[in-house]
């Protein structure tokens, strides 16, 4: 059965679509229950649909401008990759900006000031708080600018969406774990940031699903950090310290730890954790991690670009978008859509 992808202004014939989903994060219990919850997503397409899709052609030489939560990291650099590609196929001008990590919503709430100033007409926006970047989307509204949101969410219906499921991708991570360790035992679970939603979702997926469908798999850990490999160790060695015989560990991103440092007592262990670059790929090929989630950094950027213009063109796009995330093991590390999870050698992104 065949049916078409509208994505944009973009259209993709492909088989059955496959259904995805998400939610957000707050403090209140309702938003506490969102928590649980995938995205309400209108369109997932497989990973075979999505390297098919190309952005539309621009109607006008439009300026867009990519807005990230930082370039320091192998995800940002790749996230801006995919955005300038789509520009590139679009015809469009691209602007790049970039916060400084998690717990700068103020540094995201000045580059809109002098994004706006200088005539941007669409915005990508990855933000770096769900609630702190509210007023950030504001602005934007304000001046009926159009805005995707990619990355991790925003708390504002003016958004578009492009991103991954990141409940379903903890779900399917327990489901990894499962397979991976199938007689079961205490493990660690490692977090990100406190305050980040996609890590909490995360979470939150990876432990309904180890109650719902694995009883034999106790969580006896979750350590939250930075995106921060150093300190992801040090929480993980603590972690250790207090439960020497873990039979498995799981994290929310490939640096969280870093699976080349993980220490001699849990190196081996099954590994499964999100995210791919070369070194993950390389850990995987030597047997030091067993399975990664993709996160479809370059897909955000290329599609988040081409939601934008779409909407610049006048036309309508899909209210959400959500990414595939095959499982990445040693069978297909070297497959086409695992190798669309990295950037050409050399290349650096910067802002402009």
């Amino acid at each position: 059965m065949c049916t078409q992808w509208k994505l944009g202004g973009g259209i993709l014939t492909f088989g059955l679509l496959l259904t995805a989903a998400g939610g957000a994060i707050a403090a209140d219990s309702s938003a506490t229950a969102a928590l649980h919850k995938p995205l309400a997503c209108t369109q997932s397409p497989t990973a075979a649909e999505l390297m098919q899709y190309k952005a539309p052609q621009a109607k006008q030489p439009y300026t867009v401008t990519l807005m990230e939560v930082s370039l320091n990291g192998y995800y940002y650099q790749l996230l801006a990759y995919g955005a300038e590609q789509a520009a590139k196929d679009a015809g469009v001008k691209l602007h790049l900006t970039a916060a400084s990590g998690y717990t700068t919503p103020a540094i995201q709430l000045g580059q809109a000031d002098n994004e706006i100033q200088r005539g941007t007409q669409g915005v990508v926006f990855a933000p770096v708080d769900i609630n702190g970047s509210i007023p950030t989307v504001a602005k934007f509204k304000e001046k009926g600018i159009p805005v995707v949101n990619v990355s991790t969410e925003v708390a504002d219906p003016y958004v578009y969406t492009v991103m991954q499921d990141d409940y379903t991708m903890g779900q399917e991570l327990a489901d990894q774990i499962a397979k991976l360790a199938p007689s079961g035992g205490p493990g660690v679970m490692m977090a990100g940031p406190a305050n980040a939603t996609w890590s909490a979702k995360r979470v939150a997926g990876f432990q309904d699903q180890v109650k719902a469908k694995y009883p034999n798999l106790q969580i006896v850990a979750t350590p939250t950090s930075l995106v921060d490999p150093s300190e992801a160790l040090n929480k993980l060695q603590n972690a250790l310290q207090a439960h020497p015989n873990i039979k498995w560990l799981a994290s929310v991103d490939y640096s969280l730890p870093v699976p080349q440092s993980v220490p001699a007592q849990a190196k081996g262990l099954p590994y499964a954790t999100m995210g791919f670059d070369p070194n993950t790929k390389a850990a995987i090929v030597d047997g030091l991690l067993a399975s990664t989630l993709p996160t479809d950094a370059y897909y955000m950027g290329y599609v988040g670009v081409s939601e934008v213009v779409s909407l610049l063109n006048g036309e309508k796009p899909t209210k959400f978008n959500c990414l595939p995330f095959p499982a990445i093991t040693k069978q297909n590390v070297d497959d086409p859509f695992a190798q669309r999870q990295l950037y050409p050698e050399g290349y650096h992104a910067q802002t402009d």
